[in-house]
């Protein structure tokens, strides 16, 4: 459940993370441009008041004329230095919320996957990106600018109060009934108006799905070939009505108050412009004292309507900062002072003692009570049909994910005590899910940048995965860029290309531990298996776990498990397993009739 904080509660926080990320000095221009926002249109206000007491004082002319140069120098100086410290608190503020961006960023290339992966997490990421990417208007940049507000017009409305105040009490308590009427008036319209945000918010995600699966190329296929654009068009017109009907709604909710606060201000100027006519004429106020109290009534409703405004900002985004905070708080970075294993860069022994695991919103656990010991430089098979818990069972051993119950010891240590950063330098993973991210062909292979690429290991890798010649004929060789997404010369390698360039980036980090989660799923069974062959011949010294649902691939193995539900049914040799004729076994011999089927077919059509 998302953790709430208070006004001023968030109001701290932000104040902190603009010094942490801006400098101490943005706090000081903060406060700064908060006091001069209340004294220079003060003194803008009292200027007319302040000439006429010159003027009617008796004063030598000349004097009167230099005191009245001097204010007039001093509203211009402050102006400036108002208009100065008004941008640069606007320009803070966006910084904020960029500098902000890179720590969500940082954030979400930590955080866990297992919260990352989820639905639960994706809202989280989802609202939190909303605080920084929604534009100036709304999110931790308004949040600050509307606090400024807030502030600034609060202090005026204080001193104006106090000026008021010195005139007639009961004309200071009506206006403050006035106030408090169009203030209420601004907070209904500010919960209508969340209650409209929100449900905007929801569209939003409904409208960036719809965009994304429009965009997205592994959609583009079956939506042509399928006849989807009527059923994607007629719900983007949907999600698009209804956004336009939220805007709409939220529009006429506030035009009402506007209207609303006319109406206060005509009854607060009819009222206090006859009373103080009326003190004019009987002489209880001179003419200048009249020009500042009609000034100061003028301001308070200046004051009392920006206060509302910048209330009704604070309102609006104080929940978008407590969904960055939430997501901030939950994607905390582990404790710094953890571990390294002690044996790394060696062959390890990783022991399973009861382990379980399962996703949100599952019933059935895609792990269950799992007991397993893996030898130091053991080749091991994991095979079981879709859905038997091998994939899950790989992001345990790798540290992606964490047991729900039951532990994970790697030579005897306890994973969760150690650095998950440290303990994932152990292993190199393959997934089924093979691609190359669009950067250069090096960064894929070394995962660095090319300054920190050692370029002789780099060429080895590259010609033992069997992709040397490819690269060389590149025209700009491993400093070419993959796909050209980032890139308009970025190449795209052939799905067998891309295998050998997984090798090649496993072979160069060279980790103790080695595991194929079926990344040749797309192969035919021949091709598979010699990738695999591949990587057995190249990994001899290392813990290998091989991942595969063509039984006949991991025939090398030392030793087979065999999954169902979650579960290790059955283990042993490939002979041991068919010879004790169960899962396994039947499960392999149905696999080798179809694909003897298979090449029959394929002979007789050849």
């Amino acid at each position: 459940m998302m953790q709430k904080y208070s006004i001023g509660n968030n109001y701290r926080y932000v104040l902190a993370v603009l010094g942490r990320l801006e400098g101490r000095g943005a706090i000081a221009v903060h406060a700064a441009s908060c006091l001069i926002g209340i004294l220079q249109p003060f003194c803008t206000m009292a200027l007319p008041s302040v000439v006429v007491a010159l003027l009617t004082g008796g004063r030598p002319i000349g004097r009167t004329l230099c005191l009245a140069g001097g204010y007039v120098a001093l509203l211009r100086g402050l102006s400036v230095l108002s208009s100065y410290l008004s941008n640069k608190s606007k320009e803070q503020a966006m910084m904020l919320r960029v500098d902000c961006g890179k720590e969500f960023f940082v954030h979400c290339l930590e955080a866990d996957s297992q919260f990352m992966e989820s639905a639960k997490g994706r809202k989280k990421v989802f609202a939190a990106q909303s605080t920084l990417y929604q534009g100036n208007d709304y999110g931790i940049e308004k949040y600050l600018l509307a606090i400024r507000e807030a502030v600034v017009n609060l202090g005026g409305l204080c001193l104006y109060i106090g000026i008021a105040g010195g005139l007639d009490t009961r004309l200071l308590l009506f206006l403050l009934c006035l106030t408090g009427v169009s203030l209420a008036c601004r907070y209904r319209a500010r919960q209508k108006g969340s209650e409209y945000v929100e449900k905007d918010g929801r569209n939003r995600r409904d409208l960036y799905y719809l965009n994304n699966t429009l965009l997205s190329e592994s959609y583009g296929k079956d939506i042509r070939l399928y006849q989807m654009k009527r059923q994607i068009a007629g719900a983007y017109d949907k999600a698009e009505a209804r956004a336009l009907s939220l805007a709409d709604a939220e529009r006429s909710c506030y035009m009402k108050v506007g209207i609303a606060d006319q109406f206060v201000a005509f009854l607060r100027d009819a009222l206090v412009y006859g009373l103080l006519i009326g003190e004019l004429l009987a002489g209880r106020v001179t003419v200048s004292g009249f020009l500042l109290y009609t000034g100061a009534v003028a301001g308070f409703g200046v004051w009392s309507a920006g206060l509302a405004e910048a209330l009704q900002e604070i309102f609006r985004n104080n929940e978008s900062i407590n969904h960055y905070r939430d997501f901030i708080r939950l994607t905390a970075r582990e404790p710094e002072d953890r571990p390294a294993p002690e044996r790394a860069g060696c062959p390890h022994e990783i022991r399973l003692e009861h382990v379980s695991f399962s996703y949100d919103g599952q019933k059935e656990a895609a792990v269950q009570d799992l007991n397993l010991t893996i030898r130091p430089g053991e080749k091991l098979a994991l095979v079981g049909q879709n859905g038997a818990g091998k994939t899950t069972l790989i992001k345990l051993l790798c540290g992606i994910y964490r047991p729900q119950s039951g532990k994970i010891y790697l030579d005897g240590q306890d994973i969760s005590s150690l650095s998950r950063e440290a303990y994932q330098k152990e292993f190199s993973v393959v997934f089924q899910e093979v691609f190359a991210f669009s950067f250069a062909l090096s960064d894929n292979v070394s995962g660095a940048v090319w300054e920190e690429t050692e370029q002789e290991r780099l060429q080895s890798c590259l010609k033992n995965a069997g992709l040397w010649e490819r690269v060389r004929s590149l025209s700009r060789g491993v400093r070419t860029s993959m796909n050209q997404d980032l890139d308009s010369e970025g190449v795209s390698l052939s799905g067998g290309e891309l295998q050998k360039l997984m090798l090649a980036r496993a072979l160069y980090k060279d980790a103790p531990v080695i595991v194929l989660d079926e990344p040749t799923a797309a192969l035919d069974p021949l091709a598979e298996s010699e990738m695999y062959e591949k990587y057995y011949s190249m990994t001899q010294d290392k813990t290998s776990i091989f991942i595969s649902h063509r039984l006949s691939s991991t025939q090398f193995c030392d030793r087979i498990l065999y999954m169902e539900n979650g579960r290790i049914c059955e283990e042993g040799s490939h002979e041991s397993l068919l010879a004790r004729e169960g899962s396994y076994a039947r499960l392999f011999h149905t696999q080798a009739r179809y694909y003897r089927q298979k090449q029959r077919e394929e002979e007789c059509y050849a």
